[in-house]
């Protein structure tokens, strides 16, 4: 018997079985209007905030910096944001990293390769550092770390009368600026630094527009010994030397063309107290300039080779009087010793030093008379790494609080677990805001 073939019986699949194409959700905030993206960060008091918030996308970084289409209307400007205190960058060609004095935390820090190669020599507030690239022969550069913008700084220096070259490559130890290039009065800024120049020691100034850096008109450019810190200070720099010696330098316009020189003037200091017990005793002592409001102060640095930094004096730049009981006095000026900082924090950094006010700073209220130190020694290690750059510890660095006994107390910072333990180019530097 033949049996006829069954006809095909149609089965709806099972639920499982049935292949929806799903359209993915649409993500409303990738392209959210400019003023909802506002309101939000208003919400953000801190700069590192609100920089990673930029970091998401192109559309939301032009929300945040003013750039956008501002659709729907635009909200009223974003509400300043709160003072932050200055954030310790370690340098490091492979992993940079920063720590964040607010938070007490450390992150890593994504640069690119040149500028991890490049060593600093100075900061200024907006985020700008002075960058001697690793290149032959050496070449400087003014980079943002906030936006990674960059503006090209010679590698010369113009000597006045010079029968030379009269450009001479230079070396740049450490810089300091007249304001930041971004907040830049009519005048524009200025960058003053501690320069070596065919193997001597003296001052270099530098503002955009100029083909080199220029030092002081006079014949005695050089200095005898090498200064130790520069600063600018009610419209001239200020640089420090070993014996406690001040010279300072005011831009100003002569001749008949108002060129632009700089004018050099020596000051005559008096010998402060304790200076010769100074000289006599087994520490070697770093000195750095600091502008606490509006007036130079001094900051001596004690450092022992097996115990490291162990304390630290504050002396303020005080001008004599012209005539005392109508007899000129044997100096011009003298440092005159301060016991503590009246409410006042201290941020130590070769050309970079900052006075902070610790009463806009919640939480510090106790961090008044505070002294916060890097290590700027390059202690090396003595194993090279692979490419022959050395390796140098972050061990000598922390806080110091001042007490009028004279006896001070120090504490390691940042936590050790929160810094690297070492570089292989450059010693802790400050992030300014």
């Amino acid at each position: 018997m033949e049996v006829e073939p069954a006809c095909p019986v149609e089965v709806e699949p099972t639920p499982m079985e049935v292949e929806v194409e799903v359209e993915p959700t649409p993500n409303v905030w990738e392209d959210a209007p400019d003023n909802i993206l506002l309101r939000v960060a208003a919400f953000l008091p801190f700069r590192l905030d609100r920089l990673r918030m930029c970091s998401v996308n192109p559309h939301w970084r032009r929300a945040l910096c003013g750039w956008g289409q501002g659709r729907p209307p635009q909200l009223p400007l974003l509400p300043p944001l709160a003072p932050l205190l200055p954030w310790l960058v370690f340098p490091n060609t492979e992993e940079p990293s920063l720590f964040c004095a607010m938070d007490r935390i450390s992150y890593p820090l994504r640069l690119p390769r040149d500028v991890r190669n490049a060593r600093f020599c100075g900061s200024c507030e907006g985020g700008w550092f002075l960058l001697a690239l690793d290149m032959r022969p050496t070449q400087y550069a003014l980079y943002n770390l906030y936006f990674g913008h960059r503006i090209p700084v010679p590698g010369g220096l113009t000597i006045p009368d010079d029968t030379g070259a009269g450009n001479r490559p230079l070396v740049l130890r450490a810089a300091t600026f007249t304001s930041s290039p971004t907040a830049a009065g009519p005048n524009g800024y200025m960058i003053g630094a501690i320069a070596l120049v065919c193997a001597k020691w003296c001052a270099a100034f530098w503002r955009e527009g100029l083909p080199n850096w220029i030092t002081s008109e006079s014949d005695d450019l050089w200095m005898s010994r090498p200064p130790q810190d520069v600063k600018f200070v009610g419209g001239a720099f200020f640089f420090i030397t070993a014996d406690e010696n001040i010279v300072t330098y005011c831009p100003t316009l002569a001749g008949d063309e108002n060129q632009f020189v700089m004018r050099r003037f020596d000051c005559d200091m008096l010998q402060r107290d304790g200076y010769a017990d100074d000289l006599q005793g087994n520490a070697s002592i770093a000195r750095y300039l600091v502008d606490s409001r509006g007036v130079l102060h001094m900051v001596l640095r004690y450092i022992y080779n097996n115990q490291g930094t162990t304390r630290f004096r504050v002396f303020k730049f005080q001008v004599l009087p012209q005539l005392v009981d109508g007899v000129p006095p044997p100096a011009s000026a003298t440092w005159v010793s301060v016991s503590e900082l009246d409410g006042q924090m201290l941020f130590l950094g070769r050309g970079c030093s900052r006075s902070i006010e610790v009463e806009q700073f919640l939480g510090f209220d106790f961090e008044g008379s505070t002294i916060y130190f890097p290590d700027d020694r390059f202690i090396p290690n003595p194993e090279p790494t692979v490419d022959n750059r050395r390796s140098y510890s972050f061990i000598d660095m922390g806080k110091y609080s001042l007490q009028q006994d004279g006896q001070g107390a120090l504490q390691p910072w940042p936590p050790v677990d929160r810094r690297p333990a070492r570089s292989d180019r450059a010693p802790p530097t400050w992030w300014l805001h």
